[in-house]
């Protein structure tokens, strides 16, 4: 029958760290007797309570006791029980069941002692009550131990005289070396005590519940405990009951899980070992090897990051292997489909590659290569192997489900861990990288990250891309410059009409010669405006205005009624954050932006598409328009496979995109508050070039002599002229394409001819000669017209693409 609960509520507590424990006591501090009269009390009391006892059986072990009443009395001596053991084999039918006697791990111990005196073979076999080194069983220092023998005595002391309920949470685990495989095995204790009685030898000492609750609130304490409880007022009799269950599994995962939850279990050679040992113990194999490694995306996986975090079998931080010694191995279906492996024997293959040869030549002949995956990703590769055929199998998996979660959010983390480092530096060290070129950016971090690792003195290295094709194209507004001067000489001519009107309608009411004045200036600004605007002429007109015009107005409003419409006007003109009138810089301004905003999303759209045909480097730079660089070619790749058939294709698409763009605007000119117009022009540039990241700049530049006139012409390019006249090489309308070589001129004819036939551009090629530009000779140009007819062959914004045509074109 269940006791009663108290007026305690149930406390449970873990075991404090070793520093927190106050214990001055060297032994266990309660007297503690073997006696086995607990267990005849135990048999008087079954013949009353269970009507199927053996009654003449349990008579018959009366009389065995009275005939050696020295088991009756308490036991000094431990030899006594082998004295008589055939009776105490009778004595301990019940505890001990003959069914269970050869595979129970069982045993009677002396009250919160470890040494049995009856056990089951089993038991005794391993050894785990024998032999003393408790402390090495249990991972636990002397004091320790001590503690919670003592606090476990103080548990049921508390529980029988002071009616409170107070458990330790936490349970025994043995830890013994197998003797076959050495290998830990881990077995939990469980302890009945029943058949242990705990007496009073005087009067028991009052405790409120204050102070009962105070104990417990300092359960760390047993030097207190032992004032307000002295143990040599109780003592212990009768028998512990010992029942052990193999929790190797089960504590095995719970160390795995501990131990992935720290950085350097993965990433150092001691971690890394303690993993591999742990999981020898999980699986009962002293022969089994780790090996867990990150898998980069298929198309990243000979130039990723993610080799930092390899450690396995093959895959190893400074191993060259490349996909393809994979994607013709045991590895791919993990690779391709996330699939789990099991190869039995490794020499049993009908072939075998050079990776399946090293794992043989290094002792592997079993092995299960395992998917890690991550929120549905597959992010890595965990594998098992030994060196023993067949020792892992199918029924190994079942265990290895158990785990796998466990290492792929430890790789997940150490991977994100990983990306914050490079991260740091990238951002440190460069700016926003172009998605193409992170790779070799992260590469560098990574190179800086482990020379950091090792104390290296280390720079960040140069970022150095060579043997690059540039394409370079720009969609400009024609005359910006001038057009913004119009639209501010509009606008202050507007607001001096204005302020005109409004003296004008002072002037009737109040005849003041310097009214008069004040209009011969508003006339003089508007004339000297008409005829040029100066760099500083709109700074000194709105000056005038502010200081000697608008200052009249709520005198004038106060005294001449006449003038509020005039003055009204003029306010109503300059209502806005700028404070004067902006109705021409506006529709100038938004003009503008409608022409950039569409450029630029039709640029990055088609963009966007190109970079799946082929990845290549794109930047652009909103001006009065638009320009932007592309570069292209085998050092911008992780693969570093390029082929001239790409740059051909890229080169026609940008032609394409060229007058796709100025049909664009020339369309969108209907809808612009101002009509601008905008010229196209391509720059052309056959060898190829370098080009290193700067750090100082934070951006790419050109890299050496024979590079730097590339640059130079794009700087000046934009204001050339036709050799022999003033005419602009760029013209609304039009595109022109700038060359330097005869070859250059005979690839685009190709191109040009296409785009006839398409229908983008007319018949007319001007072939034409740049003047000199500062620097720059021998420049020429073909300058071709786009077709603004309405409909073409192809419809780019019925899903017709730019791409694909062009990609069509170059392959003919």
């Amino acid at each position: 029958m269940r006791k009663s609960r108290g007026n305690f509520h149930e406390t449970v507590v873990s075991i404090p760290n070793r520093d927190e424990i106050i214990l001055s006591a060297e032994r266990f501090p309660f007297k503690a007797t073997l006696s086995l009269s607990p267990l005849v009390t135990y048999w008087e009391n079954k013949i009353k309570t269970d009507p199927n006892c053996n009654v003449s059986r349990v008579n018959e072990l009366a009389g065995l006791l009275r005939q050696n009443p020295e088991l009756l009395e308490p036991i000094e001596d431990v030899s006594i029980i082998n004295k008589y053991i055939d009776t105490v084999d009778i004595l301990m039918e019940d505890i001990f069941p003959s069914a269970l006697w050869e595979n129970d791990l069982r045993a009677t111990v002396l009250p919160f002692h470890f040494d049995s005196f009856y056990a089951t073979p089993r038991l005794e076999e391993l050894d785990l009550l024998g032999g003393g080194n408790y402390t090495q069983k249990l991972n636990l220092d002397l004091k320790t131990l001590l503690f919670r023998q003592t606090l476990s005595a103080y548990t049921l002391i508390l529980e029988k005289f002071y009616n409170a309920n107070f458990f330790v949470d936490e349970p025994f685990i043995f830890s013994i070396k197998d003797k076959f495989t050495k290998l830990d095995r881990h077995y939990k204790l469980i302890t009945d005590l029943k058949f242990m009685k705990v007496k009073a030898k005087g009067p028991i000492k009052k405790l409120s519940t204050q102070e009962i609750n105070f104990l417990i609130n300092r359960y760390n304490d047993l030097d207190l405990w032992m004032q307000k409880i002295p143990p040599e007022n109780f003592e212990f009799s009768g028998f512990a009951i010992y029942d052990f269950t193999d929790v190797t599994n089960e504590s095995t995962i719970s160390s795995l899980r501990y131990d992935l939850l720290d950085q350097d279990s993965v990433n150092t050679p001691e971690g890394f070992e303690s993993l591999q040992q742990k999981l020898r113990v999980l699986f009962g194999l002293p022969g089994l090897r780790l090996g867990l490694s990150s898998l980069p995306e298929l198309h990243d996986f000979d130039h990723n990051f993610t080799r930092k975090t390899w450690n396995g079998l093959v895959l190893q931080k400074d191993s060259r292997i490349k996909l393809e010694d994979l994607m013709d191995s045991i590895y791919a279906p993990v690779l391709v489909k996330g699939n789990t492996i099991i190869v039995d024997d490794l020499e049993q293959l009908d072939e075998t590659n050079r990776l399946e040869q090293e794992l043989i030549k290094s002792g592997v002949r079993n092995l299960i290569i395992a998917p890690l995956q991550y929120e549905g990703k597959t992010i890595g590769m965990l594998e098992l192997a030994s060196p023993i055929p067949g020792e892992l199998n199918a029924l190994s998996t079942i265990k290895l489900k158990e785990i796998l979660p466990l290492f792929a959010l430890a790789l997940n983390r150490m991977l994100d861990e990983l990306r914050s480092s490079i991260q740091n530096i990238i951002k440190e060290k460069y700016t926003a990288i172009h998605p193409i070129v992170e790779w070799r950016f992260t590469q560098a971090a990574i190179n800086l990250l482990d020379k950091m690792e090792r104390n290296v003195p280390a720079e960040i290295e140069p970022i150095v891309f060579r043997d690059i094709f540039p394409l370079y194209g720009v969609s400009d507004v024609r005359s910006s410059a001038s057009e913004r001067i119009k639209a501010i000489q509009g606008d202050l001519l507007e607001q001096l009409v204005l302020a005109k009107e409004v003296i004008l309608a002072a002037k009737d009411k109040l005849p003041l010669s310097i009214l008069d004045e004040l209009i011969y200036k508003i006339d003089k600004y508007s004339q000297n405006i008409v005829q040029e605007l100066g760099s500083g002429d709109e700074a000194v007109v709105l000056e005038f205005l502010r200081s000697e015009i608008e200052p009249l107005f709520n005198h004038f409003t106060q005294k001449y009624p006449s003038t509020q419409k005039a003055i009204e006007a003029y306010r109503k003109a300059t209502n806005n954050p700028n404070g004067v009138v902006y109705n021409k810089r506006r529709a100038y301004e938004e003009s503008l932006y409608l022409i950039n905003d569409t450029i630029s999303s039709f640029l990055d759209r088609e963009e966007e598409k190109a970079q799946q045909i082929f990845p290549h480097y794109f930047e652009k730079y909103k001006t009065d328009g638009l320009e932007y660089n592309i570069y292209i070619g085998a050092s911008l790749l992780n693969s570093g496979h390029f082929e001239e058939l790409y740059l051909k294709n890229m080169r026609l698409w940008q032609l394409m995109l060229t007058c796709e763009i100025a049909r664009r605007i020339h369309k969108l000119r209907a809808n612009l508050k101002l009509p601008l117009e905008i010229t196209q022009l391509i720059l052309v540039h056959s060898s190829p070039i370098c080009i290193r990241f700067r750090l100082d700049e934070k951006k790419f530049d050109v890299e050496g002599a024979d590079n730097i006139r590339y640059e130079i012409i794009k700087k000046r390019i934009d204001k050339a002229t036709l050799r022999g006249t003033e005419e602009r090489l760029t013209q609304p309308g039009k595109v022109a394409i700038v060359y330097t070589q005869p070859r250059e001129a005979q690839e685009y004819r190709r191109y040009i001819d296409f785009l006839q036939a398409e229908g983008y551009i007319g018949q007319e090629i001007e072939d034409l000669e740049i003047e000199e530009l500062q620097g720059v000779q021998g420049l020429k140009a073909l300058r071709i017209s786009i077709n603004f007819q309405e409909q073409l062959r192809h419809d780019i914004d019925a899903g017709d693409e730019l791409l694909q045509i062009a990609r069509a074109a170059a392959l003919n």
